[in-house]
């Protein structure tokens, strides 16, 4: 099968409540697994065995004198250099429902600052996986979602990894973004799964939240075939919210 190249100009960075995409001109997401030599006496060629895995990503972007800008979102990344809360990393790689997902929590390590005489003012910060790094999908993909008095409902999503005889036994992970909440409410957020599409249960339910905010969540069992991201009023009915989901089906352990 052809490879079909995208564009990296599509990409969306989701950062804890934050979405630094307006901001962003370069995003990188590295892992990789080390490995233990078990050659012995007699044989010919080197044999190994898989070690622990690890990730990092990085990104970069452009200064701008704005509290919504990159610059003050550096700096609370600078702010939590140290710190015991790890941010929630979510690069929505095609910003479209069952679109790739690049999943992952982690601890700051390096921010930057530079001003080159000759060029623009620019951020850049490293950052250490925790727990590993996930592939997922977009179950809703950064949207506005008005009035809240119905649930909103992302398209039935059949992940990688399913088999006819029941989906995966290895539990997942789902990222929950709200970066902005308009008008006084309550949201919340759910992912469900389903052997048919036409039967749905509750797999993850988020917390209740009446502001920008976010929440990694991870589950073990059975996760079934289909899967979709529904964003919910709490007991404050007219509500809007700007929202995203991605779920990563644990396919290795």
């Amino acid at each position: 099968m052809a490879v079909v190249p995208r564009h990296g100009k599509g990409a969306r960075v989701l950062l804890d409540e934050k979405d630094l995409s307006d901001f962003l001109r370069e995003v990188s997401v590295s892992a990789e697994s080390e490995t233990a030599d078990v050659t012995t006496f007699g044989d010919n060629d080197k044999s190994f065995i898989p070690g622990l895995r690890d990730a990092t990503f990085s990104f970069e972007g452009l200064f701008a004198a704005s509290t919504a800008a990159v610059d003050d979102i550096a700096n609370y990344l600078d702010g939590a250099l140290g710190g015991s809360t790890k941010q929630v990393l979510t690069v929505d790689l095609q910003r479209s429902t069952g679109g790739r997902a690049l999943m992952m929590q982690a601890d700051d390590t390096k921010y930057d600052v530079s001003a080159p005489v000759g060029d623009v003012v620019s951020v850049s910060v490293d950052a250490q996986a925790s727990g590993g790094y996930w592939g997922g999908r977009m179950l809703r993909p950064l949207s506005t979602k008005a009035n809240s008095t119905v649930a909103a409902s992302g398209s039935a999503v059949a992940t990688p990894g399913t088999t006819a005889a029941g989906g995966t036994t290895g539990g997942g992970c789902a990222h929950f973004h709200l970066t902005a909440v308009a008008s006084t409410g309550e949201i919340y957020f759910t992912v469900q799964h389903s052997t048919t599409g036409s039967t749905w249960a509750t797999l993850i339910t988020s917390s209740t939240f009446s502001a920008a905010n976010f929440q990694r969540s991870t589950v073990a069992g059975t996760v079934k075939e289909q899967l979709r991201g529904q964003v919910l009023a709490g007991s404050t009915k007219d509500v809007t919210a700007t929202a995203a989901i991605a779920f990563s089906r644990r396919l290795r352990t």
